[in-house]
């Protein structure tokens, strides 16, 4: 008899139905598998197999055949196991064959029946709600996280025995209520996090991160080894707000299909990703066998922050020119194409020279122009120029340090950076653009959402004239000084950008002479 259930595919951070089609037979006893199986699913024969003989149920050796459509797309987790075994004891007769109509089924089978969690469950249910089915089930620890999709019946369940008798009605269904989610995004901070007041001096770096979070630009920190680039980077978590709805959703759809933990809940807290200097290409931006998100998929809605620049691999430093343009990561082989979303705030730090000391007030450096040019030549001018801010760290004498005041502490600079951001989402309500502060690159979009003063205009051209810029990177500036005002409290957010705002962005993108070069 022929039967059908469905299961899911995963390719990057979306999901395909697969229709499980089993026949049961006359013919040599045996389960084939076919429909493009490879990995983890290659083995499911044999966890089906002695899992049915735990099911509770008779079922008859008999030639059985199990086909996953469509047969064109590559299938390797092992969240089919579930489907596979009811679609078979359909076959059977066990289970009645019109039980599992738009029903979605996902889970990992052990040895004993036992059903196990797998990995992606909220896109499978993701796509459960978008394909139109009612029910899922799935392992009772993957409930809550199947949940977070409203508009789905979740069915928890623990073993294969205990869902046969659910589907025969000898047993009710265990239905999964999570409780009310929250929608919106709490302001708090996260607790424990580093404080910007335990920084003393530096005051141009600082005014700089509060302008990278406020309105989501790209920041790369220069200076020698030392005087507080990483530990600026570490006061990051606690000046980000935290996710909306639908951006948690994203974060965590993410987090999940790279086997990360995924909490009681949706990801509320932007992620703060720092990758070594030894990470590999696939590492940073995705891909492998079977292909995972990368470093920069796991940033989505966060910041990235690479330290030690020039260290980093050319090929991964390069590699992330695209993902900064559109916020999303194409891997292409021979077998897939995939896109991860990557739509991230790049933050990065190099020292001036390889020894570290260029610049220093009280070192002295000892390389040659030629072993620093070599040095900075690592990072090319293609990458800086998709740099919003470049500023310099200039380290205190002993004696400014001694007396030198303490920062802001974070909860205030925090404050004024929701205001900010709510300022440019009330300035975004009315366009067609996105909800987030990415200004599109095209000149009807900043005409219309940031505007200069003629005075602005005039100053602006003389900076991209004297500077030799790109299109880009006067499209940065431009976005840079329009996030400067709306970090003021008095500020409109429909006037026209000043030429304070403009002076302090071009002062906030201040290169190298090497670096200007490349």
């Amino acid at each position: 008899m022929l039967s059908r259930t469905y299961s899911v595919g995963i390719l990057g951070v979306e999901g395909y139905v697969i229709t499980v089609e089993a026949d049961v037979g006359v013919g040599l006893p045996c389960l084939t598998i076919v429909g493009q199986v490879s990995g983890a699913l290659n083995e499911a024969r044999e966890r089906v197999r002695a899992a049915l003989t735990h099911c509770g149920q008779p079922v008859a050796t008999r030639k059985q055949i199990v086909n996953l459509a469509p047969a064109e797309q590559r299938k390797d987790s092992p969240g089919c196991d579930l489907a596979i075994a009811c679609a078979l004891l359909a076959s059977h007769g066990v289970l009645p064959p019109d039980c599992l109509a738009k029903t979605m089924l996902w889970g990992e089978l052990a040895l004993d029946g036992t059903l196990r969690p797998a990995v992606g469950t909220l896109v499978v249910a993701d796509t459960a709600r978008l394909a139109g089915f009612r029910r899922l089930i799935v392992a009772h620890e993957s409930a809550r996280e199947a949940a977070m999709i409203p508009g789905l019946e979740i069915v928890a369940v623990r073993d294969l025995p205990s869902l046969v008798a659910q589907l025969r009605d000898e047993a009710p269904f265990d239905c999964f209520d999570p409780g009310p989610f929250a929608t919106g995004a709490s302001l708090a901070a996260p607790e424990g996090a580093a404080d910007l007041a335990d920084i003393r001096g530096l005051v141009l770096p600082r005014r700089a991160v509060e302008i990278m979070v406020a309105g989501g630009h790209n920041l790369l920190l220069h200076g020698p080894p030392g005087v507080g680039k990483t530990m600026l980077a570490r006061r990051i978590p606690g000046l980000l707000p935290a996710l909306e709805h639908e951006d948690a959703l994203e974060v965590t759809k993410i987090h999940g299909v790279a086997r990360r933990q995924i909490p009681e809940g949706l990801i509320r807290r932007p992620p703060v990703r720092m990758p070594h200097h030894t990470v590999s290409v696939a590492g940073l931006l995705g891909g492998g066998n079977p292909p995972r998100p990368g470093e920069v998929s796991l940033a989505h809605r966060g910041v990235l922050f690479l330290d030690e620049l020039p260290e980093f691999p050319r090929a991964c430093i390069e590699g992330l020119r695209e993902p900064l343009e559109d916020g999303a990561v194409a891997i292409v082989r021979a077998r897939y194409a995939l896109h991860y979303p990557a739509r991230f705030q790049l933050m990065a730090a190099m020292n001036p020279c390889p020894c570290g000391f260029m610049g220093h007030p009280e070192r002295v450096c000892t390389d040659s122009p030629a072993a620093v040019q070599r040095y900075q030549g690592r990072v090319s001018g293609p990458f800086i120029d998709r740099m919003d801010l470049v500023v310099p760290v200039t380290p205190l004498t002993s004696g400014e340090l001694a007396i030198a005041p303490f920062g802001e502490p974070s909860a205030v600079v925090r404050e004024r950076i929701l205001a900010a951001r709510a300022r440019q989402a009330e300035r975004l309500a009315t366009t067609p653009w996105e909800r987030n502060a990415e200004i599109p690159a095209n000149g009807k979009a900043i005409e219309r959402l940031c505007p200069l003063t003629p005075q602005a205009h005039k100053l602006l051209l003389g900076i991209a004239r004297r500077g030799n810029l790109s299109m880009r990177a006067l499209h940065r500036l431009r976005r840079v000084a329009r996030t400067i005002g709306d970090l003021d409290p008095n500020c409109d957010p429909t006037a026209a950008i000043d030429v304070e705002a403009v002076a302090l962005a071009a002062r906030l993108r201040r290169l190298p002479d090497t670096l200007m070069g490349t």
